[in-house]
């Protein structure tokens, strides 16, 4: 029995040494993992190749190996495609090396179609939710062979099952630690990339933006003192157009100010169903004008707690943005209503011209916009609106199909909800 167990610790350290080289050396994009040719799927294929040509052999009838590590890591770390490919990865290793293949496809097929269930919601939970979920996942196997090695009356087996499936599990348990670390890390790493980012644009803007403000407000003065002279038609147009690129040079400098502006304001109760509505109303003239149709579907009741002029400024800028995607006859769907999670959900759907996976990857960073006079500011800014309310912002597109913006908020909590048990 001991020699078992050490030799399963031997594949202990092969499993988590393989992973161990995967996250420092091949770093890859959570979409890119989800893929069949990438680096983790051949990670996942080498330990099972190895775990399962050499089983730790307990008797001639019972051999364990780790293949079912394999099958969840794929599943949970790279999704459906990843996952079932393991899965026919292992029939094919099983038929090669002799093992009962009917067995596997049995067992292995319910395992698959529960890890479909499982992974939705182990990406819901931070890391001590994810450990758990996984933990009373994994147990359903040693638990039902131990109800089976029971009845057979097998009870040495049953004590090697029991002290495997710890070390199986203990395995596992360091696999997901290792994984979630590293992608903190890496998330870390980005965040404070983007921060480093924003502390320059911040700078810039409180050194340049007030200098530019007061020579502009003196120029558009003299403008419009011109406007009641007598000129001629070309003459005004002349100065229309300049008083128009002053107004958007002045609302680029304004955007840059809310940058650097620190959020010293304190926060209140905001009633964030009547505030889309005073939005929506806001942008009601510029959508008709551009033939486009508002609809929203929206609870009653919600409530956040923050600032109220910066929330409808996120509003006004996403919906203002859904228009110009659409520019003409289209429609733009609101939605928003209270998550299990203690978060108020709003989404923002147009059916407009869409973005590709790499402007969506750029989208809410400094200086890039998909508009051809965009200053890219505008998304920054709701981006860390939001993200100073302790909340997020999503976004989904399609090209040619539309973009759908989803803003997450904490719901503002009562007392009496704060101390319930």
């Amino acid at each position: 029995m001991w020699e078992s167990i050490q030799s399963m610790c031997l594949h202990v350290v092969f499993i988590l040494f393989t992973i161990l080289i995967y996250q420092v050396f091949f770093k890859e994009r959570e979409e890119e993992r989800k893929k069949i040719r990438s680096k983790f799927f051949l990670f996942m294929l080498i330990i099972l190749v190895f775990t399962m040509s050499q089983p730790v052999l307990y008797s001639e009838t019972y051999k364990y190996d780790f293949k079912a590590v394999v099958i969840i890591l794929s599943f949970l770390y790279g999704g459906k495609r990843v996952g079932f490919a393991a899965f026919l990865a292992l029939l094919i290793i099983g038929f090669l090396t002799n093992q009962k293949l009917l067995i596997l496809l049995g067992n292995y097929s319910v395992y698959c179609l529960l890890l479909l269930l499982v992974t939705r919601m182990f990406h819901r939970y931070q890391i001590r939710g994810k450990v758990l979920v996984i933990s009373l996942f994994y147990m359903m196997i040693p638990i039902t062979r131990g109800i089976f090695l029971e009845l057979k009356g097998d009870d040495r087996q049953t004590y090697f099952e029991l002290g495997s499936s710890l070390i199986v599990l203990a395995t596992l348990i360091a696999i997901v630690y290792l994984i979630e670390n590293m992608e903190e890390q890496l998330k870390m790493k980005q965040e404070l990339m983007q921060a480093e980012k924003m502390n320059v644009v911040s700078q810039l803007a409180a050194s340049v933006a007030h200098e530019i403000r007061n020579p502009m407000t003196s120029v558009r003065g003299f403008m419009q003192l011109l406007q009641k002279e007598e000129l001629t038609k070309e003459q005004q147009l002349y100065i229309n157009i300049s008083i128009e690129e002053l107004d958007r040079a002045q609302e680029i400098i304004n955007q840059y100010l809310a940058l650097s502006k620190p959020q010293t304001d304190q926060y209140e109760i905001i009633d964030l169903t009547s505030l889309i509505q005073q939005s929506i109303d806001v942008m009601q003239s510029y959508a008709i004008l551009n033939s486009i149709q508002i609809t929203q579907e929206v609870e009653p009741s919600l409530e956040i707690e923050g600032l109220k002029l910066e929330v409808q400024q996120v509003f006004i800028n996403i919906i203002k943005n859904a228009i110009e995607a659409i520019k003409s006859d289209g429609e733009i769907g609101i939605s928003g209503s209270k998550t299990a999670d203690g978060f108020v959900s709003i989404q923002i759907k147009d059916n407009g011209v869409g973005m590709t996976k790499d402007q969506l990857k750029k989208l809410g960073s400094p200086y890039y916009s998909t508009k051809e006079k965009g200053t890219g500011l505008g998304l920054t800014v709701c981006h860390q609106i939001v993200k100073q309310m302790g909340g997020q912002i999503l976004i989904n597109s399609e090209l040619m199909k539309g973009t759908c913006f989803t803003i997450n908020l904490p719901a503002y909590k009562k007392k009496s909800e704060e101390y319930t048990p």
